[in-house]
């Protein structure tokens, strides 16, 4: 079980209710611009049996995959597919050690962006000596292209048993949607929720989704363990359904699912999990040590919405005193 976090003192609408409704809608505004059929989907595929039937009409060729050239020989195909009908969640995979490696080398040797801001690249190594020139503490920091530049993500998203548990999971067809490796950092200055996504929400990226995530670091619980709420992705309120806003708070989430079902994953640097996002889920603040986490997303459809891209003629390093 996990505690309700005894920082959390911000509102869900820290800026303000109407400033941020104003934020979410200009956001939702541009994606809609770009792909009216994603607004089809945002309207109307947080409901449960819109999103049985899209499964419902999909069509899967899981069988088809050559499961046993995957990296992951160690999965159980429906074992993970049974625990999350039933969970929301399998916490049962792990990176081979020269994934993993190839993965830190990558995390050290390229620059990440701090608070995914595209003029303030840095390499992880100089984050001190960053946060200390221009006085502030990064709440995070991302790396972009990660599916372009790292060969081991492009290995993991390509992976037939991965491939195949998603496409049986959601009915149909896999695609890969997007990639996202970032920092998580222990930060007693700047306590952004928002930023760090420390508060309950579930994601919404298509009818079906799901999320593979990997651990680059050691993560205990004061390392900022990612947690989910068990059955969440079958059970929700009607209001929770209806609102704009996805958030909840932690009491709110405790009040109506019991905290037993607030489950924390923590696990050496290469275990990871497969997540219906559907599912509400967190982070949680580190406390001792920055937290690197890899995310592969599969869903039935791309919308374009999801993917790490961005113009490398946009990204920008800050300036440093060792470069």
């Amino acid at each position: 079980m996990v505690a309700i976090n005894k920082k959390q003192t911000q509102p869900l609408f820290y800026r303000g209710f109407w400033s941020q409704t104003k934020s979410v809608l200009q956001r939702y505004y541009k994606r809609a611009v770009k792909n009216p059929q994603w607004l089809l989907m945002f309207v109307i595929g947080r409901f449960r049996m819109v999103r049985s039937l899209a499964a419902f009409l999909a069509k899967s060729s899981a069988s088809s995959y050559k499961v046993e050239e995957s990296i992951f020989a160690d999965i159980d195909l429906d074992t993970a597919v049974r625990a999350l009908k039933e969970d929301g969640c399998y916490a049962g995979i792990k990176l081979p050690e020269s994934v993993l490696q190839e993965i830190i080398e990558y995390s050290r040797s390229s620059p990440c962006y701090g608070d995914a801001e595209y003029n303030m690249g840095f390499l992880y190594a100089d984050k001190v000596e960053i946060e200390a020139n221009y006085k502030k503490q990064f709440v995070r920091a991302d790396y972009f292209n990660g599916l372009l530049n790292c060969p081991a993500i492009k290995t993991i998203a390509s992976d037939p048993k991965l491939l195949a548990i998603a496409s049986k999971y959601m009915g149909g067809d896999a695609v890969v949607s997007g990639s996202r490796l970032w920092w998580l950092f222990v930060n007693e200055t700047d306590y952004d929720l928002n930023k760090g996504a420390y508060f309950f929400h579930y994601d919404l990226d298509d009818y079906q989704c799901l999320k593979m995530f990997f651990y680059i670091t050691d993560v205990s619980l004061s390392d900022g363990p990612h947690v989910y709420v068990r059955g969440s992705h079958i059970k929700k309120k009607l209001k929770y359904l209806l609102s704009l806003f996805k958030l909840r708070s932690d009491q709110e989430i405790i009040d109506y699912y019991g905290e037993e079902n607030l489950i924390p994953i923590c696990g050496k640097a290469g275990s990871g999990f497969i997540e219906d996002v559907y599912c509400y889920h967190k982070a949680t603040p580190p406390q001792k040590s920055d937290r690197l986490m890899l995310q592969v997303q599969f869903a039935l459809n791309d919308y374009g919405n999801s993917g790490d891209f961005v113009s490398p003629s946009l990204l920008k390093n800050a300036p440093c005193n060792n470069s």
